[in-house]
């Protein structure tokens, strides 16, 4: 089974602090068992979240332990249409066009569940960790 895995649960992963930690934790180990994966677009948000609110160690922690355990797919000209088609549809929502995008690749490989604090996640019909 695959498990995405959103730029909310790499973030808390990093941050001790966050009260999700130890859920996001309990989740990526979870995650041995089943295929962790998410698409470029997350690794970009993720990295420049990290680096501006934890430091550039922490965003290099991300590039050396925690993304190799990851399948980070390519967002390919498809999926970045679709996903560009629902944001303007729903231009006035407050869901990003990263978001947008995981949905859209999620809905394609039948991924369900998401490592993900967003509640949009749900909203949209997935069931998220932790």
């Amino acid at each position: 089974m695959s498990l995405f895995v959103d730029s909310s649960g790499f973030l808390a992963l990093l941050d001790r602090d966050d009260p999700a930690h130890a859920g996001v934790l309990a989740a990526f180990d979870a995650g041995r068992t089943d295929t962790l994966r998410t698409h470029a677009y997350v690794v970009v948000e993720t990295l420049a979240v990290a680096r501006r609110r934890f430091g550039a160690a922490a965003a290099a922690r991300l590039v050396d332990d925690v993304f190799p355990a990851v399948e980070v797919v390519a967002v390919d000209a498809g999926l970045h249409e679709e996903a560009l088609r629902d944001f303007r549809r729903a231009v006035e929502s407050s869901v990003s066009l990263v978001d947008r995008t995981s949905f859209a690749f999620m809905r394609r490989e039948g991924i369900e569940q998401a490592i993900a604090l967003d509640a949009d996640f749900r909203t949209a019909g997935f069931t998220t960790r932790p």
